[in-house]
């Protein structure tokens, strides 16, 4: 913009100077987000009465035309939020944001939603229209972000109106686009059970898309959909079972054996099936993840199989003598699985359990009595019961102690 200023002459000279000055740009005077935090921090001492100052400046700049001005006032909203002040306030200028043509104002606008928008906001109905058209954007990034918020606000109604538009995206030729839909189609199935059944054709034919991420993502959807009723999802084994044998994707190995653990007891062929992939997968792998869910699935698929159960033992002993705690707690967690059903299988690591009694962490001491519960016998009560004389003295408090001496006078009183 061009202001031409008319400056008269001081002296008697009778003339006039024309001046053209540029004006600067509005933005130059409304303080940055980096102007926000950095005045926080120096107004420790009066940090409630410099916000509300921020917010009055805030209300000033989303009563301005300039856009670029509106979405620098959203992103210093988005900060305050994250600061615990409520800006539901200012829910209507979020949306005219979103709305803006320009891609670096929309993604403010839609991250400020994403964090400020829940189902008692008022405004969301005004934004069906909005998002659908986003959606549909051929920019993949403006899909990706419309894509992106709506899983985080999504309404019952929202869910309705956009059921066919998000069905649609499945069949999108971009992988961007396409995973991410299928991803928010399980928020939409959560709010509008009723798009289940239509959709679910597309979903099931995305577990052969040639794209990884977009397996992993309808991977992760009908995983999670079966965990309420796996019943309904036994037609699917054959894929599952197509996807376990060729992938070398950690995460999606997980998502897929942790469904066959679920699938296992409801078709007793399909424990067969699952015993060679699972243990040359037990035998392969690395990740301490992907051991624990193959291990856990092997109990439920083929519990009464010795040879599977004492190899899951073995790799069980390894996570237990590993120092890190959690993985020993997972181990002796699974054990006390396999003990129901095999308990000589277990009571082979006798040694190894009654170490565990003298870890640190209490919870994996608990654990521990509750696996020489299930293993006391004749055979063995005296080195028990001297083992757990010696943590007697040690116990603390009369809690602790009868937990100690719990599995040593149950069995006395049993036999």
């Amino acid at each position: 913009v061009i202001y031409h200023v008319r400056v008269r002459s001081q002296d008697s000279c009778q003339f006039s100077i024309v001046w053209d000055v540029c004006a600067l740009d509005l933005t130059m005077f409304e303080k940055s987000m980096h102007d926000l935090v950095r005045g926080i921090r120096n107004n420790r001492q009066n940090e409630a009465r410099y916000i509300a100052s921020c917010i009055d400046e805030i209300k000033g700049e989303l009563r301005q035309e300039n856009m670029s001005v509106k979405a620098n006032a959203v992103a210093k909203l988005v900060y305050l939020q994250m600061l615990g002040y409520d800006i539901s306030w200012a829910a209507f200028n979020v949306i005219e944001v979103m709305s803006s043509g320009k891609f670096t104002h929309k993604r403010v606008g839609y991250l400020c939603a994403t964090q400020s928008f829940h189902e008692e906001t008022d405004v969301l109905m005004l934004t069906t229209n909005m998002i659908k058209k986003d959606m549909s954007c051929q920019n993949m990034y403006e899909a990706a972000v419309a894509l992106n918020g709506l899983s985080c606000f999504i309404t019952n109604d929202l869910a309705r109106d956009l059921a066919n538009d998000l069905m649609s995206l499945l069949a999108s030729t971009k992988p961007y686009v396409k995973k991410r839909a299928i991803l928010v189609m399980y928020k939409v199935f959560l709010s509008f059970p009723d798009a289940l059944r239509p959709a679910f054709a597309r979903l099931k034919d995305r577990l052969d898309d040639a794209d990884s991420g977009v397996q992993s993502a309808a991977v992760n959807v009908i995983c999670e959909l079966a965990r309420k009723n796996p019943r309904n999802y036994l037609s699917l084994a054959p894929m599952f079972f197509k996807l376990m044998t060729s992938s070398t994707n950690n995460w999606m190995l997980i998502k897929i054996i942790k469904l066959f653990g679920a699938l296992a007891p409801l078709e007793p062929r399909l424990g067969k099936k699952l015993t060679e992939p699972l243990t040359n997968l037990i035998h392969s792998t690395s990740a301490m993840s992907l051991l624990y869910e193959c291990v856990n699935t092997m109990i439920a698929a083929v519990p009464n199989h010795t040879a599977s159960m004492q190899l899951c033992v073995t790799k069980l002993r390894v996570m237990i003598e590993d120092p890190d705690q959690n993985l020993k707690y997972l181990g002796l967690l699974s054990l006390g699985r396999i003990l129901k059903h095999h308990p000589k299988v277990v009571q082979a690591h006798k040694d190894m359990i009654l170490t565990c009694l003298e870890d640190k962490d209490e919870s994996i001491r608990l654990r521990c009595l509750d696996l020489i519960y299930g293993m006391v016998n004749r055979k063995n009560l005296p080195e028990i019961t001297k083992k757990l004389m010696v943590h007697v003295d040690n116990a603390e408090g009369s809690g602790h102690l009868q937990l100690v001496t719990y599995p040593l006078t149950t069995h006395l009183l049993t036999h």
